[in-house]
């Protein structure tokens, strides 16, 4: 097995792009890096670097190891400097989170504050945008939100929490008795920005039931487009959130979808070098939903598709 020395050598050479000036921070001849890297690479069962005469770089599965590399070394300090009979944590996160998901989050905030005072948490709320990238970039520690059509960003682990399935809303009075395809083209549809995750989501579910669309508007904000569809402005297809009280509303009229993989996911984003802070947050969210889960009625108000 790979010692901790060959990661600290291999996380050094990738910071200063050479081996002559790695060796001066690790107090080694280029040469012994040379032979730490080497032996890194046999390990682990593949190459790390670009090799061009003198000159190297990491190559892709390179690129793909650093962020862990760099997890494994901060967890290893923490386990040195650490007192394993004090818990209690100290230091500063920020954490975002779709409108629809703030309440939980905003739960778990006030739960892990009781528990450890010291740590300072940060909520911020996004109407639009991609906290997986976000987070990537350590602009946010951790977020709760939608996950897309692509893997999770390097050094980004995705926790999957709950899934919420796709439903057309409609004003009762004004629908009747008319069937998704019929209200879809003839009343006005109230569309999510597609340029964002849950608007894609559904205009994928538009075009894979060849739904017609005729005129529409697009906004971001889907506490907006349940007022407006329940003041009769138009019909709409969006997630049915959990905890909504809109959906109790005997105004509207809820129509579930003849398409089974019409869901999106929600669930915990965080950054792998920050996770010894943000699991204590993935462990709240993921006891609560469980929580929620096992009390939640099996009536949630749904018409069935027509």
């Amino acid at each position: 097995m790979s010692s901790i020395r060959l990661f600290r050598t291999f996380v050094e050479v990738a910071r200063t792009g050479s081996f002559a000036a790695a060796s001066e921070r690790m107090a080694l001849t280029p040469a012994a890096v040379s032979l730490q890297m080497k032996s890194l690479e046999q390990d682990l069962g593949y190459a790390l670097f670009d090799r061009v005469g003198n000159m190297i770089s990491l190559n892709p599965r390179g690129h793909g190891l650093l962020p862990r590399a760099r997890h494994f070394l901060d967890y290893y300090e923490g386990m040195r400097n650490c007192d394993p009979t004090d818990e209690e944590l100290v230091g500063s996160i920020n954490v975002g989170a779709i409108s629809s998901c703030m309440g939980m989050v905003a739960g778990a905030v006030l739960q892990i504050r009781k528990a450890h005072p010291r740590l300072k948490i940060n909520p911020c709320i996004s109407y639009a945008g991609d906290l997986s990238e976000r987070v990537r970039e350590g602009e946010l520690d951790a977020a709760v939100s939608v996950k897309n059509a692509h893997k999770s960003p390097p050094g980004v682990q995705w926790t999957p929490l709950y899934e919420e399935p796709l439903v057309l809303i409609a004003n009762r009075a004004a629908a009747g008795g008319a069937g998704v395809g019929e209200l879809m083209r003839e009343r006005l549809f109230l569309r999510v920005t597609r340029s964002t995750h849950t608007g894609a989501l559904i205009e994928r579910c538009i075009k894979r039931n060849s739904l017609e669309v005729g005129e529409f508007l697009e906004m971001n904000t889907l506490r907006t487009i349940v007022d407006l569809v329940q003041q009769d402005v138009g019909v709409a297809i969006v997630p049915l959130v959990r905890n909504a009280t809109w959906q109790r509303d005997e105004r509207l009229k809820i129509i579930e979808l003849d398409d089974q993989v019409a869901t999106r996911s929600i669930g915990f984003f965080e950054r792998e070098q920050r996770s010894h802070f943000t699991s204590q947050i993935r462990r709240y969210l993921v006891e609560h939903v469980e929580s929620v889960t096992a009390n939640a009625p099996s009536d949630q108000g749904i018409d069935p598709v027509n």
